[in-house]
């Protein structure tokens, strides 16, 4: 227990001063957020004037995203900091906790929350800066897409829509079965074999077997319609993937597929941030409910930050580099 509470004095110094280089990070995230607005402007004034309306609505979704990264980080730490406040004021009025944090487990705890709080928040606000670099990246990259690229990614229209196909369905159902029930009353009140009625039973049998054929092409379709599955023919479809393979081996991954928040890979170079700000996350809110042995606390270690590389993009190698300057 003693050696564990040497390790959290000796990381206290290296996390104050990563603590002290977060409120300068911020600051700059302020000042690039503030360039990054600007830039926004200029880029969607420029792809007004010089591409089509197609890239330019891919440009201003690129843009959106990084605002909506921004914002969903904003309501997050909000979110996290009443989670813990309000943990930790709980916590305080409880006998038990009060009981346990004058042991040498408690006192323990107590100091590595007190170092493990800031470090979480410093690495959030690294991961929220990832994202933007990602966004930024993503964003810069669709602009260099060509407009024929974008023109066959558009949802093409549906030429029979489902709604169509499930009225004719309806229509052909009662048809087909009120010609199926007159035909073979018609044949049992006369005593005519079901030879003699061979024809009007076929055209009943006819008519249901295309409703349920209807029924079941309208379902699959709604569901595409739903889910955004695109009509395409065989030539295009074999021309969408070309392109698409096309754009992974140009930028490292297809800009035009990546869902919102998307990271090609994480910025620490031994193991993942995130995951490491939600196992801190965790312990700081939960740990003094669950009373942990000191050897159950995570190490407080700031990661490592990924060399930058040639092969990543831009965006990505100068949010490496910031990394790497505030560390």
């Amino acid at each position: 227990m003693r050696s564990s509470a040497r390790g959290v004095e000796n990381s206290a110094a290296n996390i104050e001063q990563s603590s002290a280089r977060a409120a300068a990070a911020s600051d700059r995230t302020a000042e690039n957020s503030a360039r990054t607005a600007r830039a926004s402007e200029d880029t969607a004034r420029s792809a007004r004037s010089a591409r089509s309306a197609a890239t330019a609505s891919w440009v201003s979704a690129g843009f959106a995203a990084v605002s909506a990264i921004q914002n969903a980080r904003a309501a997050r730490a909000a979110e996290e900091q009443t989670a813990i406040t309000q943990s930790m004021a709980a916590q305080e009025q409880t006998h038990q906790f009060a009981m346990w944090r004058q042991t040498e487990e408690g006192k323990q705890y107590v100091a590595w929350r007190n170092q493990a709080i800031p470090l979480a928040q410093l690495l959030r606000d690294r991961q929220t800066q990832w994202q933007l670099a990602w966004a930024q990246a993503i964003g810069n990259a669709q602009d260099s897409v060509s407009a024929q690229e974008l023109e066959h990614m558009k949802p093409h229209t549906v030429q029979v829509r489902s709604g169509r196909l499930k009225i004719a369905a309806v229509i052909l159902f009662i048809l087909g079965g009120f010609g199926l029930i007159t035909t073979l009353a018609g044949a049992s009140m006369t005593r005519v074999t079901v030879l003699g009625v061979a024809g009007p039973l076929l055209l009943a049998l006819l008519m249901l077997a295309v409703a349920v054929y209807l029924t079941v092409n309208g379902k699959r379709r709604r569901q595409e319609e739903q889910t955004g599955i695109t009509w395409m023919n065989t030539e295009l479809r074999s021309i969408v993937a070309a392109e698409a393979a096309q754009r992974v081996a140009r930028f490292g991954f297809d800009p035009l597929a990546v869902p919102q928040g998307y990271t090609g890979f994480a910025w620490g170079a031994t193991f993942d941030p995130s995951a490491y700000a939600d196992q801190l996350m965790w312990m700081i809110i939960n740990g003094p409910v669950n009373f942990p042995e000191p050897d159950e606390l995570p190490a407080l270690v700031m990661p490592d930050v990924l060399a930058p590389n040639p092969a990543f993009r831009p965006e990505v190698n100068a949010a490496l580099a910031d990394f790497q300057q505030q560390s």
